[in-house]
């Protein structure tokens, strides 16, 4: 399977309707569309927050390190009806001086949502990769995100930027509508480049559940 390492380049958001995760590499930059609470639990990575107890992707991290799991590898696999779906690579070390596992697999592959990647990705220093097939698909935003942060920023009408241009065509994860061109129209509150939003009195637990 040919696949294509990117990075998160850029947050624009979070606002109430949720955020635009932009991820790429030199020859690319694409959208992926994320809610609210997952964009401020990858906000919280990039700024290296700790919370006081753990949330939920904290709870993943201690039960990977409790039972001596690593992630391997962290791929966006495919969209499927304007969904993108990655899959999460885990595997169990082998320590040495233990007996080899033989016939036992060490190895799982899970589905899983982008941006519950995106945040294990980040705590554990693992490179984001994306499948050839969906990295065509894409639509390359690169020429279009300085107008739209630009836009953001100043509070002004998007200009010179149809509807077409800016719904890209693609989506958001499961369980979420994908937006459109008014995602993009300011909210009311300022959007920064990578800026931590306090989540806790909109939703007591941090974070969704796992969906």
């Amino acid at each position: 399977m040919e696949l294509e390492k990117v990075s998160i380049k850029r947050i624009i958001g979070p606002t109430p309707s949720g955020a635009a995760v932009l991820l790429g590499n030199e020859k690319k930059t694409f959208v992926v569309f994320v809610g609210f609470y997952e964009a401020a639990a990858i906000i919280r990575e990039i700024n290296r927050e700790v919370p006081a107890r753990p949330l939920t992707h904290e709870l993943i991290q201690n039960v990977f390190l409790g039972f001596d799991v690593e992630i391997k590898q962290v791929i966006i696999s495919t969209i499927l009806e304007s969904t993108f779906c990655a899959t999460l690579i885990l595997q169990q070390k082998v320590l040495n001086g233990q007996e080899n596992w033989g016939q036992r697999r060490n190895e799982v592959r899970i589905d899983a949502r982008p941006s519950d990647c995106f945040v294990l990705a980040l705590k554990n220093k693992v490179d984001i990769y994306v499948t050839r097939e969906v990295f065509e698909q894409v639509q390359d935003v690169s020429k279009l995100t300085d107008e739209v942060e630009s836009t953001l920023a100043s509070g002004s009408p998007l200009a010179g930027a149809g509807a077409s241009e800016i719904e890209f065509d693609l989506g958001s994860e499961p369980d979420e509508e994908s937006p459109d061109a008014s995602f993009f129209e300011p909210s009311g509150s300022e959007d920064s480049e990578v800026s931590s939003g306090d989540e806790d009195d909109e939703d007591p637990t941090g974070e969704e559940e796992l969906r």
